[in-house]
């Protein structure tokens, strides 16, 4: 009797062990665990993970916040002045490249990780993943899904948490995240839609390029409560639709948000845009790039602290600086494991 409640409580024990946040995770037979990636695919993975590598830089970024320490190489690496914002001891890591590059594999395999991250979409076709895994012979590739959409960040959080063997970090940055998504979409929710800001997103440097509403590059707008003015076809691929100096003077923006400096200074001292509403009340806001873009490209996870910069620029007097501050000063000692000075905060957020 008492050997079949040890053995019992054993089981027990080891089934506390399995990762809650994986999909069909099972015991660890060996080294390895089979686990249900993010597009329903089984995997067989390490169960000790130590170096991981991606194809794409929202991935990649994913896994720098949540376990810097076991990030392979960048897909790019914050440079200059963005530099500053990455920890000493986290800038040797090397600069790999686009995996799905067929000149850029051997680099990837070369460098051994115990996995490659990929990201997928909802619904589509599997069939190229397949073709990466091809590429990357044993070494396994997962699926990480809502590497896009701003409002959905959390379950890819939480279930790279569980892979990286750090789940308390994943539900940290999923708390953080929620709250002040919640916080910004609750307040937002009960603007009258003639007192919604019209915004107009301007890119490139001539401004005459832009993202309309249903476009992952321009989400954020919508996600703070704002009027995405528009009314244009979203291209395909990188997106940036081409419109005319015509087409915004009739959308009559109250707020133009930018991530282009260059544009910036175009704008003020341009005699066309300068009929603009949003020029002339000196409305244009150039997103924080510091050490990653906060509103857009890449659309990714770095986008969470253009949450709280993005309503704090639409709605002021809703979410004012001192508010913004707080959650920047937040998301980068959480996420970017970097602590911020008052004069860094202020540079950035202004």
């Amino acid at each position: 009797m008492i050997r079949k409640l040890t053995v019992f409580l054993s089981i027990l024990m080891l089934a506390g062990l399995f990762p809650a946040g994986v999909k069909g995770a099972g015991p660890v037979a060996g080294s390895c665990r089979e686990i249900t990636d993010m597009a329903g695919r089984k995997v067989k993975i390490p169960a000790n993970i130590t170096k991981v590598l991606a194809t794409s830089p929202p991935p990649s970024t994913f896994v720098y916040m949540i376990a810097p320490e076991k990030l392979g190489g960048w897909f790019f690496s914050p440079a200059g002045q963005a530099r500053k914002y990455i920890p000493e001891k986290f800038r040797h890591i090397p600069v790999l490249g686009w995996g799905r590059q067929v000149s850029n594999y051997e680099a990837y395999i070369a460098a051994h990780p115990d996995l490659v991250f990929t990201s997928y979409a909802a619904g589509a076709d599997s069939s190229r993943v397949d073709l990466v895994q091809e590429k990357f012979g044993s070494i396994p590739v997962v699926c990480v899904d809502n590497t896009r959409d701003a409002v959905g960040y959390a379950q890819t959080l939480a279930f790279m948490g569980e892979i990286l063997g750090v789940p308390e970090r994943g539900r940290a940055l999923v708390d953080y995240y929620q709250n002040v998504l919640q916080e910004v979409q609750q307040k937002v929710s009960g603007i009258a839609e003639k007192n919604k800001r019209r915004v107009y997103y301007a890119e490139k440097e001539n401004g005459l390029a832009t993202d309309p509403p249903g476009s992952c590059h321009s989400q954020l707008i919508e996600v703070c409560g704002g009027i995405n003015v528009a009314q244009c076809k979203i291209a395909s691929g990188r997106g940036m639709t081409q419109v005319t100096m015509e087409s915004v003077l009739m959308w009559h923006p109250d707020i133009i948000i930018t991530t282009s400096p260059e544009f910036v200074r175009h704008a003020y001292a341009d005699e066309t845009w300068k009929k603009v509403p949003a020029v002339q009340k000196q409305q244009i806001h150039c997103a924080p790039r510091m050490p990653f873009n906060w509103f857009d490209r890449p659309p990714g996870v770095n986008r969470i602290v253009g949450i709280p910069w993005t309503a704090h620029v639409l709605y002021p007097e809703s979410f004012p600086e001192n508010w913004v501050k707080t959650r920047v000063k937040t998301f980068f000692s959480l996420f970017y494991h970097y602590e911020l000075t008052e004069a860094e905060l202020l540079s950035l957020i202004r």
